[in-house]
């Protein structure tokens, strides 16, 4: 049996597949069904990779995509219940992505340096600045994957989750910014990247300078101008481009909470990467309707749900411990 998922894994790996066979296949993979057999499988395949690994592939750097790989899985078993979804969503697609990359003979600038992996927790937001002097702010439960230096034709990075990037200019080594079958293409510009495991939309803000978007499992691309948000559904297929308030769209580097037209589903999934607690509640009890709202920088939990709760006018909640329950009224 677990040849048998080795095998999928491995095809999945090898093959050019479409983004809706790829959605089909991460959700397949974090099933509940045969996980310990699929888990077995997938980490398997990763410690047999040694010997089917491209010439150009440096045992050093196997060895340093392992480390961050098993980082990322003992994180999963030492956290509570309330983020394991994520993790595995996390995990999949960043060692589906890894492994991809390692049987591709185009992707050589992302294998041929050590990795290092930054990671946000949630409820906090971090600076740093990369080898080649970009700064980057990244928001909570994101992860950044980035060589020790630079070196090739480009300087690639490896994002999962939401981070703002000024990037140093060099015109002779593009910035490449890869989220699975979404990535930026920058010189030396500000913009904002968003890229959650399992979020439907990715989308990416151009705030000066210039930069390539390319998306549709990287089959389509287009070029952004300053203050033009692109937007990109996963499922529909649907892409917009718009000129958001260049201050709400980065609300979230100042701590801020800004919810345009947004449905409570999509405000909790905000909430539970903001704050330290999960929200427990049947789907029925959300209705579809599209709220605004503008919260400041350190506004408690309970002060973002009462206003939430009168303005909606059909739920109420309860925070207990570390769980917020919602319910009809």
């Amino acid at each position: 049996m677990e040849n048998y998922f080795n095998k999928i894994i491995e095809l999945f790996v090898k093959s050019d597949v479409s983004t809706s066979s790829q959605d089909e296949f991460y959700r397949w993979l974090i099933g509940e069904k045969f996980s310990v057999e699929k888990e077995k499988a997938l980490y398997g395949l990763w410690d047999n990779l040694k010997e089917g690994t491209p010439a150009e592939t440096s045992t050093q750097t196997q060895q340093s995509l392992h480390d961050v790989l098993k980082k990322i899985k003992q994180r999963q078993r030492g956290t509570n219940v309330r983020f394991l979804r994520f993790w595995q969503v996390s995990a999949a697609v960043l060692l589906i992505a890894l492994l991809s990359a390692l049987y591709s003979p185009s992707n050589k600038t992302l294998v041929n340096a050590d990795l290092i992996e930054q990671y946000v927790p949630v409820a906090e937001m971090t600076r740093l600045t990369l080898p080649d002097g970009t700064e980057v702010q990244m928001n909570s439960t994101t992860t950044l994957l980035y060589p020790e230096q630079f070196t090739g034709e480009s300087r690639s990075v490896y994002l999962l989750g939401e981070a703002n990037f000024k990037v140093a200019k060099n015109e002779k080594q593009p910035f490449i910014v890869k989220s699975n079958d979404f990535q930026v293409t920058a010189l030396g510009t500000e913009f904002n990247m968003k890229a959650y495991p399992g979020d439907s939309t990715l989308s990416a803000i151009l705030l000066s300078g210039s930069v390539e978007v390319r998306f549709n499992n990287l089959a389509s691309a287009l070029i952004l101008k300053p203050s033009e948000q692109f937007t990109y559904n996963r499922q529909t297929k649907e892409e917009t481009i718009s000129h958001p308030d260049l201050y709400d769209a980065t609300a979230w580097q100042k701590g801020e909470l800004v919810f345009k037209s947004t449905s409570l589903r999509e405000i909790i999934t905000v909430l539970e990467r903001k704050y330290p607690y999960s929200f427990v509640y049947a789907l029925n009890t959300l209705k579809d309707d599209k709220y605004t709202f503008r919260f400041k920088d350190k506004t408690s939990l309970q002060e973002v749900m009462d206003i939430i709760a009168e303005v909606s006018g059909h739920i109420r909640y309860r925070i207990e411990d570390d769980k917020c329950y919602i319910l009809p009224l």
